[in-house]
């Protein structure tokens, strides 16, 4: 099912336009480089140069070229005939390079190298160089036996365009030419390797079987032979622009790149095709290899595999537009006359792809093409697959394994899965084939980067297939988590393969920091809202995500409103009244990943302003998310746990804001790989104040997993109430707590790092509940279960811990140089004078290294006793904690508690204390910060 419908396939030019006419090489201006979201409009440094504007450009044609008539304010040199022998088209700054007609490198020699009247030509084309025609009639062609070196930089990457292109970018420099197409021919090469359709009666793959390429006339050119590892060349770093041309109208036209019995011998690397006209690469047999290709708007398929080519494919990335294109892959291989497949058949591997688009069919496959597509993502707005009666070994019935097209660890979201009704059983067989491949919601952002769901796929083990032409990789698509639109494999080469960063619906653009967008959010937002990556995120004093609907879902006004924060978003406020409030019956997506975390900060952090940033404290609000699961602290006469049981939030005011309900399961959304940094406001003195993260009433349905808290004025995260459950969390130098609980909360949590600032914070642990007038325990007492903890401080106490909390604690680590547990007499059962059992805070497994046991003296005979109840405690045992918070070798002697006696499956099992189990354990990595050097706060 489709989850997404419409794309922006806008193709906008990057930030930091430049005027084609103005770039030059090395001189003037600093090059693009690896960082940016893609080659200005005008491709890079290439092309024009300081005197290449208007009448003024005084450049020169290097010698033996002849000067046409300028274009676009550039020198024009002209290239036509065929080349014999080597040629080099220098780069001149300036100076753009026009193919007159066909021009041929060489004179085809034949399959085995020896056809009479065959010359071997090389055209060698430097980085930086434009190439353009002015028609369909102006291509390049590159003949059996002869070379095309277009060996571009990612800096100066090689330009094949139009005249019509240079001449736009002229008159303005951001255009980057919408839906043009068939502006002038494209580029074709032709080598001898093995293909499987044979022009007359021969041997497919021996040097009879040759063919003529389409759309090249008068002559006609072949194609094909006996050599797998032939090479045609290089073409590497290299875009080819708005070409493409119809020879006839029964489909011989010339394709952006044309790759025809090319061989293995040849490069093929970092190639983009955009705006073609008919196919953006077309291949027609041979064995070449492909890798970091981008195939953008193109008018027919982008990538059409024909006649037995049987080469690899990594890192490619599809992208359609609105307005043309027909299947992201159209898949043909030979048949013969009694229908059967023709061998070599067409049979590629293809890895770590990304298609995205909404045409005829993400993929048509069809007359005997098999093929290996693996690590994929497809994100397509009509069918995945036109399964054709012929693809395969031509039984549509069933899947045969690897004699039919495969699929391994590829997420499939399309409309529908094949375009027939009912599917066609083989297509449906091959994907269900895989229980890593997933039919269900992308999770794309900016068309191709992997969000959560993405994420959340196993990829397939690329060392396992043969050969060495395959990276290993860990995840599925094109680009890695790790990769943004400014850091990324196609940054610094490719054109408008990235819309440039704007400010989404729902925000304001109110500036820049650092080159950035600056859009503000502020008010109630009662619709929906995306913050895209790329921009920074202003909270202008107090939003709220939707409107209070009530512990019920009722509430006369109420307003439902989703904020959904994609991977490497960062959202900043500048004082103690901007904060955000997600209110009942709505929710949070705070989408990060591990590369690429969401991160709300303070303005002084973003630009740098803190005078102290190690003790950064209060310099924005902070988040509250609020949910209807069930309290114990009700603001007026009600029962517990019921839907009258309500109160408001602390540290919101003007007006306030209601939590609390019935609802166990409550779900308030999900916040993953989130940092929330220097925030924190006292609203009053009397304890009012913002806290990092306020979770109050929250459910067990929402996902907090992977957040950090770090320098918060008060505490890090505090619980009121709810049942939410908490995985993976590190809270680092904040003020107050670090973790606060009340109300009644009862969820659980597992993996938690605890480390104080040495000039800053209480408590590790603030722990209340409930009691009533009588000062007896309030239902639902907050009794949280807490496993796998380190705490490492030298604050107030490690453990504060009052009326009527209980808690269960395993499998921790306590390092603290104060007392480890201030048991007041208002704990647990309320009894100080013993431990009750789990009716009192309980101890499993926990080293306690302390200065003394608890603050009072005599210590708490409660707190004594619950220690000792459990032989695997220790207080007599030294921490050996290394790199501050990970397990050493008295951490690793200890016995840990058996988490599967809990009967949880929220708990994952382990065989160890403490948070961090040694060097190799490492999720607090990446996308957390301040916990090692190499990644400050």
């Amino acid at each position: 099912m489709r989850v997404f419908k419409h794309f922006q396939k806008t193709l906008l030019a990057g930030v930091g336009v430049l005027a084609l006419a103005a770039c030059t090489q090395g001189e003037n201006i600093e090059s693009p480089g690896a960082t940016n979201p893609g080659t200005p409009p005008g491709g890079g440094n290439n092309g024009g140069g300081n005197n290449g504007g208007g009448n003024g450009n005084t450049a020169e044609c290097p010698t033996g070229f002849t000067t046409g008539t300028s274009v676009g304010g550039l020198t024009v040199c002209n290239i036509s005939g065929s080349i014999l022998g080597d040629l080099t088209l220098p780069y001149v700054s300036g100076v753009a390079y026009q193919l007159n007609g066909r021009v041929d490198v060489g004179i085809d020699v034949g399959a085995d190298g020896a056809t009479p009247g065959g010359s071997a030509g090389t055209l060698t084309i430097e980085p930086g160089v434009t190439v353009f025609g002015a028609s369909g009639a102006d291509y390049l062609v590159v003949n059996r036996g002869s070379r095309l070196v277009a060996d571009g930089t990612q800096d100066a990457p090689i330009i094949f365009t139009s005249e019509n292109d240079i001449e736009r970018r002229a008159v303005d420099a951001s255009d980057t030419g919408g839906s043009n197409i068939s502006e002038w021919g494209g580029v074709v090469v032709l080598g001898q390797a093995p293909i499987s359709r044979c022009q007359t009666a021969a041997t497919p793959g021996t040097d009879q079987c040759t063919n003529v390429v389409e759309g090249v006339t008068s002559p006609e050119a072949s194609y094909g032979g006996s050599d797998a590892n032939d090479d045609s060349g290089i073409i590497r770093y290299a875009q080819i622009r708005f070409a493409g041309f119809a020879i006839n109208q029964q489909g011989n036209e010339l394709n952006g790149l044309t790759l025809a019995g090319v061989g293995d011998g040849t490069t093929i690397e970092n190639v983009q095709v955009h705006n073609n006209s008919d196919d953006g690469i077309e291949m027609f047999g041979g064995t070449a290899n492909l890798k970091y290709i981008v195939l953008t708007g193109n008018d027919d398929d982008s990538l059409d595999t024909d006649n037995g080519w049987t080469g690899n494919v990594q890192y490619l990335a599809i992208k359609q537009r609105d307005d043309g294109g027909d299947n992201g892959f159209e898949m043909s291989s030979t048949l013969d006359g009694a229908d059967n497949p023709v061998v070599p058949q067409t049979n590629p591997t293809i890895a770590n792809f990304t298609v995205v688009g909404g045409r005829s069919n993400a993929f048509r496959i069809n007359t005997g093409h098999i093929g290996r597509f693996l690590n994929g993502v497809v994100a397509y707005d009509t069918n995945c697959f036109r399964w054709q009666d012929s693809a395969g070994d031509t039984d549509p019935s069933s899947y045969s394994g690897l004699t039919d097209p495969t699929f391994n660890s590829v997420l499939f979201d399309c409309a529908a899965l094949t375009d027939a009704s009912p599917d066609v059983p083989a297509a449906v067989d091959s994907v269900n084939a895989d229980a890593n491949n997933v039919v269900g919601a992308s999770s794309l952002t900016s068309m191709m980067f992997p969000g959560p769901n993405e994420q959340g796929v196993t990829a397939f083990d690329l060392t396992t297939l043969p050969g060495s032409f395959f990276e290993d990789t860990d995840y599925i698509g094109a680009f890695s988590p790790m990769e943004s639109e400014t850091n990324n494999w196609a940054a610094g080469w490719t054109f408008a393969l990235f819309p440039a960063p704007s400010c989404p619906t729902g925000t304001t653009r109110t500036g820049e920091i650092d080159g950035k967008n600056v859009c503000a959010v502020a008010g109630v937002q009662t619709e929906d809202l995306t913050l895209t990556r790329g921009n920074y995120y202003e909270l202008e004093g107090r939003v709220d995500i939707g409107v209070d609907v009530g512990a019920d879902g009722t509430a006369p006004n109420g307003d439902v409103a989703v904020l959904t924060i994609e991977p490497g978003a960062v959202i900043f406020g500048n004082s103690g009244a901007d904060y955000l409030v997600v209110n009942r019956g709505s929710q949070i997506f705070s989408n990060g990943t591990r590369q690429n975390p969401v991160i709300f900060t303070s303005q002084a952090d973003l630009e740098d302003t803190q005078a102290d940033p190690e003790n950064a404290i209060s310099e924005w609000g902070g988040i509250v998310v609020l949910g209807d699961a069930p309290i114990s602290r009700c603001q007026t006469a009600a029962t517990p746990g019921t839907n009258q049981c309500t109160n408001v939030v602390e540290g919101v005011t003007n007006p306030e804001a209601s939590y609390g309900g019935s609802d166990a399961t409550d779900s308030s959304g999900s916040i993953r790989y989130t940092q929330i940094k220097h925030a924190g406001f006292a609203i009053n003195q009397q304890g009012n104040e913002l806290n990092g993260l306020t979770m109050a009433g929250v459910g067990s349905g929402t996902t907090i997993e992977y957040v950090q808290v770090h320098n918060n004025s008060d505490d890090g995260i505090e619980m009121f109430g709810g049942t939410a459950n908490l995985k993976n969390i590190v809270l680092t130098g904040n003020d107050d707590d670090s973790l606060d609980t009340d109300n009644g909360w009862t969820g659980n949590l597992q993996y938690l790092i605890i480390t104080q600032r040495a000039t800053g914070g209480d408590n590790a642990f603030e722990m209340s509940s409930t009691l009533d007038v009588a000062d007896n325990p309030v239902t639902p007492q907050t009794n949280p279960t807490i496993a796998n903890f380190t705490v490492v401080g030298a604050r107030s106490n490690a453990f504060r811990i009052n009326t009527g909390h209980i808690g269960r604690f395993l499998n921790g680590v306590v390092a603290y140089d104060s007392s480890c547990l201030r048991w007041e007499d208002t704990a647990g059962d309320t009894d100080p004078s013993s431990y009750s059992g789990l009716t009192d805070p309980t101890f499993n497994s926990v080293l306690f290294d302390c200065v003394s046991l608890t603050n009072a003296s005599p210590d708490t005979p409660a707190a004594v006793d619950s220690v000792n109840a459990d032989a695997n405690n220790s207080t007599n045992v030294s921490n050996s904690l290394i790199n501050v918070f990970i397990n050493g070798p008295n951490e690793a002697a200890a016995t840990a508690f058996d988490l599967t006696t809990l009967g949880d499956p929220f708990f994952e099992d382990t065989d160890y204390i403490g948070a961090v189990k040694d060097a190799n354990d490492r999720w607090w990595a990446d996308w957390s910060c301040g916990l090692e050097a190499s990644t400050p706060c």
